[in-house]
C-alpha cells in the first residue's frame, strides 16, 4: 500500500494555518476579474451592516 499520499495529506493540513490560506485566497482574487472579487467585497460589506 502506498502510503506515501497519506503522509501529504497530513503535511498539507499542517501547513494550512489561516495566514497561508488568507494569502493563496488573496492570490487566488487578483486572478480573478475585478467584477468577480468586487461583488464579493461588496457582499461582506452589506452583510456587515446587517449582522
Amino acid at each position: 500500500m502506498n502510503t506515501s499520499y497519506d503522509t501529504d495529506f497530513e503535511a498539507r493540513m499542517r501547513s494550512g494555518t489561516w495566514n497561508a490560506k488568507f494569502w493563496r485566497f488573496a492570490r487566488y482574487l487578483t486572478t480573478r476579474k475585478v467584477e468577480s472579487w468586487g461583488f464579493f467585497i461588496a457582499g461582506l460589506m452589506i452583510g456587515g451592516l446587517f449582522f
